[in-house]
C-alpha cells in the first residue's frame, strides 16, 4: 500500500507541474478553461461557458499525446475518447448544462460520454490492465446501486442506468492499475473514482433549487471533478500503453 502511495502522490506531482509548464501551451489552456467553466458556472454566464468547456478534454488530451509517441491503435483510441467526452459535453451543455432535467437529452449525452468510455477502457486493456476481484465487487455494488436509484425513476431511465454500469466498469478496471503499467499510470487510481464522482453530483444537481446557492456549489463541483477525472483518465492510459509499449 505504501509503494502505492508512493507511486501516485509522484504521479499526481507530476502531473500537476505539467499544467503550470509555460513553456507549453496545453497546460495553461486545460487551467483556463476549466477555471473559465467554474466561473460561468457560478456566475451563469452562457457565453463564458460555450467558450471554456469544450477546450477543456482537448486540452486534456493534448497533455496525453505530447509525453511520447503512441501505437496507431492507441492514439486513435485516445482521440475517440476525447471525441466522445467533448461531444458528451457539448450535448448537455445546449441543454441548460446541470440543470437539464430532459432524459432524452442525458441520454444522449450519455450516449456520447459512453463511446468515450469504451474506447478508454480499451486502450487499457491494450495496456495490459485487467480486472482485479476485490475492484470488481466494490464497483458492481456501486453500479446496482445507481441502477435501481435510476431505474426507480421509470423506465426512461433504463439508457442511464446502463451507462452507470459501463462507467463503473471503466473505474473498477482503471483501479485495478498496478506496477506493471509504470508510475505514471498510477493516476488512473484516482481518476476512476472521480468521474463516478462528477456524475453522481449531476444527479444531486438536477434535484437542486435552480438559483440556489447549493447548485450553483454542485454546478462547480461537477466541473472540478470532471476535468481532474478527464485529465488523470486521459494521461494515465497513455502512460500505462506507453510504457507497456517501451517494456
Amino acid at each position: 500500500m505504501s509503494a502505492l502511495t508512493t507511486r501516485l502522490a509522484g504521479a499526481l506531482r507530476d502531473r500537476v507541474l505539467s499544467l503550470t509548464d509555460t513553456t507549453r501551451p496545453e497546460g495553461p489552456v486545460f487551467l483556463a478553461a476549466t477555471l473559465g467553466t467554474e466561473l460561468a458556472k457560478a456566475t451563469r454566464l452562457a457565453p463564458l461557458e460555450k467558450l471554456c468547456k469544450p477546450a477543456i478534454v482537448p486540452a486534456a488530451l493534448t497533455l496525453a499525446l505530447r509525453d511520447g509517441e503512441l501505437a496507431p491503435v492507441d492514439t486513435a483510441l485516445l482521440a475517440a475518447t476525447g471525441a466522445g467526452y467533448t461531444a458528451g459535453d457539448v450535448i448537455l451543455m445546449l441543454g441548460d448544462g446541470h440543470a437539464n432535467r430532459s432524459t432524452r437529452r442525458l441520454v444522449a449525452g450519455a450516449a456520447a460520454f459512453g463511446v468515450g468510455h469504451l474506447a478508454l477502457g480499451a486502450m487499457m486493456l491494450r495496456a495490459g490492465i485487467r480486472f482485479r476481484p476485490l475492484q470488481a465487487s466494490i464497483h458492481g455494488v456501486a453500479a446496482g446501486t445507481a441502477s435501481a436509484v435510476l431505474l426507480a425513476g421509470g423506465r426512461a431511465n433504463a439508457p442511464l442506468a446502463a451507462y452507470a454500469t459501463l462507467l463503473a466498469a471503466l473505474s473498477a478496471l482503471a483501479t485495478s492499475v498496478d506496477e506493471s503499467a509504470g508510475p505514471a499510470a498510477a493516476v488512473l487510481t484516482v481518476g476512476g473514482p472521480v468521474f463516478l464522482l462528477s456524475d453522481a453530483l449531476i444527479l444531486v444537481r438536477g434535484r437542486a433549487p435552480e438559483g440556489s446557492a447549493s447548485a450553483r456549489a454542485l454546478d462547480v463541483g461537477v466541473i472540478d471533478t470532471y476535468a481532474a477525472a478527464a485529465l488523470l483518465l486521459l494521461t494515465g492510459t497513455a502512460a500505462a500503453a506507453r510504457h507497456t509499449r517501451a517494456s
